[in-house]
């Protein structure tokens, strides 16, 4: 079993492959990611998965590393997600036919990290009560 200290670490890990696999498809060009899209998915679409699972590593991450509540892992992660978001639609004005600086992107982005992370409490929450129907805020928990 691995140590709290290497988990730890693989967490982080996991995090910066993220954030790694999502700079490398940022610098291919329009061409490129076009061959990448076999099934000719809506770009806001592939946005929102990409950064969905974005929002479940970093989510993960906070809620084993940090001592925080759900409420502020969501947060967190929703800004952190968002930002690198941004950072991505930056990074794109320098990349051949790619579209740079999209809000609508950005939204897709930001969404998508936001729905990840509330993916994961959800998880979370059914694990931890399996018989529970409704959800906790349907409950005012």
């Amino acid at each position: 079993m691995l140590s709290s200290r290497w988990f730890r670490l693989f967490c982080w890990a996991a995090v910066v492959a993220w954030a790694g696999a999502i700079f490398f498809l940022s610098s291919l060009s329009g061409s490129e990611v076009e061959k990448l899209n076999a099934l000719h998915w809506w770009d806001k679409a592939l946005h929102f998965l990409a950064f969905a699972a974005g929002g479940v590593v970093v989510a993960f991450t906070l809620r084993r590393t940090r001592d925080w509540g759900w409420k502020k892992v969501v947060l967190i992660t929703t800004i952190v997600v968002s930002a690198y978001g941004w950072s991505d639609e930056w990074h794109q004005q320098w990349t051949p036919n790619r579209s740079a600086k999209d809000v609508g992107d950005w939204t897709a982005d930001t969404l998508g990290g936001a729905a990840g992370a509330l993916l994961l409490v959800s998880i979370y929450a059914k694990r931890s009560n399996p018989h529970r129907t409704t959800p906790p805020a349907a409950r005012g928990a």
